[in-house]
């Protein structure tokens, strides 16, 4: 239930760690283009570049965000305007496991911890392993 505001809270998350990471590079935005730029592994000039699996899971989410907020699908340039793309376990799933990746990276590379997230998620009962995220059944 309230999946949109569920995968609304994984992006947000992932935005402040990002943040937190760009800060260490003495680096700050405020538009997610630059964000997304900055992070991006193929920049070679970047000093905060993420590894493209983690790059691509902090994509999904802003996708996923955005998707949750405005019912929209960036994906699918055939849609009407006036079409609703409606939240589902699914999208929850997706929006866990690109967080709980994140997360690995960022505890990893920045010697964090915290208490595990605890998520009821059907989606994630038959999905892969997660280390930062307890799924409850």
């Amino acid at each position: 239930m309230f999946y949109d505001w569920q995968v609304t809270i994984c992006f947000y998350t992932a935005l402040h760690l990002v943040n937190a990471h760009l800060t260490k590079n003495s680096l700050q935005y405020r538009q997610h283009k630059d964000v997304n730029h900055a992070l991006n592994p193929e920049v070679p000039t970047s000093i905060s570049k993420l590894p493209l699996p983690e790059y691509e899971a902090y994509i999904g989410l802003q996708r996923l965000s955005r998707r949750s907020r405005y019912l929209v699908n960036k994906k699918d340039k055939t849609v009407t305007s006036i079409q609703g793309f409606l939240k589902q376990w699914k999208h929850l799933g997706r929006a866990i496991g690109n967080l709980d990746k994140l997360m690995g990276f960022f505890f990893g590379k920045y010697s964090l911890s915290l208490k595990p997230i605890s998520f009821t998620c059907a989606e994630l009962t038959k999905a892969q392993r997660l280390s930062h995220v307890i799924v409850k059944t």
